[in-house]
């Protein structure tokens, strides 16, 4: 009788990634990640106990990658921050555009990361409004960077936002 070969737990995780960079979050399906990887479902849920685990997984492989990638950076500022931002998604525009834009559970996790680096580079900043409205103009400021659509090279708005920012 011939044996078949075990699928691995690195090697499910590997294609359930690759899966949501091609196709998105709507497609993590266990069947559509058993046909990314050539199995049945069936080695899937032998090393996962549902779904929302694999995901858990996969959110936490994309948090400690950008972790890694914001701590190499080194920013000492929100606008150095915001550049690190930025650069990640220009270096990762699938990671960015799959984990930062799509999925709502992922957007938290990545959100309240930055925000742990926000509140350590500016901490008398925290405050909620502060970090949402500097959330939202770092996210949008890499969205247009990774669709070459960053319309202005004048850096007077750029200017407005942290002075803003700085005197909330």
């Amino acid at each position: 009788m011939v044996r078949t070969q075990r699928v691995q737990r690195s090697h499910i995780i590997d294609g359930a990634y690759q899966l949501i960079l091609d196709e998105g979050f709507k497609k993590f399906h266990a069947r559509n990640i058993a046909q990314q990887i050539a199995c049945s479902t069936q080695p899937i849920y032998r090393e996962f106990a549902n779904l929302a685990e694999l995901k858990s997984v996969l959110i936490n492989r994309i948090l400690i990658k950008y972790t890694d990638f914001l701590e190499d950076q080194e920013p000492q500022s929100l606008r150095a921050l915001s550049k690190t931002i930025m650069n990640y998604a220009l270096d990762y525009p699938d990671e960015f555009y799959r984990f930062f834009l799509q999925d709502s559970e992922t957007i938290q996790a990545v959100k309240q990361v930055t925000r742990e680096m926000f509140t350590e580079i500016c901490p008398e900043k925290s405050q909620t409004f502060a970090y949402d409205l500097f959330w939202q103009y770092c996210i949008g400021k890499a969205t247009l960077a990774i669709n070459h659509a960053n319309h202005s090279d004048d850096h007077s708005e750029e200017e407005l936002f942290f002075k803003v920012v700085t005197e909330i």
